[in-house]
């Protein structure tokens, strides 16, 4: 059944959401992490970046430790899970929770 599913999507064509995308061209995955440049390349991109920069320290998807953590994963844990245009700025002790301050003014008075 699930092989079914994982093929309609592939014949569809749903839209990836990645952690990184590639700083030079913009559209592909990054597959590649320079940590000097503190930029991502996918396969493409990191043979041009070799090329001019050969000193510069690539680390590729086995050494993701390396890379820093990407900025969306950082946006989404800063955002309210209910007001997606609010920040978190507050924590309501009496039901142990993160939110913004219009979740304070609705739920958590």
């Amino acid at each position: 059944m699930a092989s079914k599913l994982e093929s309609s999507l592939e014949e569809k064509g749903s839209e990836a959401i990645w952690d990184y995308i590639c700083t030079a061209c913009q559209a592909l995955e990054p597959q590649f992490h320079c940590e000097e440049c503190c930029k991502c390349f996918c396969d493409s991109c990191v043979n041009l970046h070799n090329q001019l920069y050969k000193t510069h320290p690539v680390f590729g998807r086995e050494r993701m430790e390396k890379w820093p953590i990407a900025k969306s994963t950082l946006n989404m844990l800063e955002q309210c899970g209910e007001h997606s245009d609010e920040k978190i700025k507050l924590f309501c002790e009496d039901h142990s929770r993160l939110c913004c301050h219009i979740c304070v003014l609705l739920h958590h008075r």
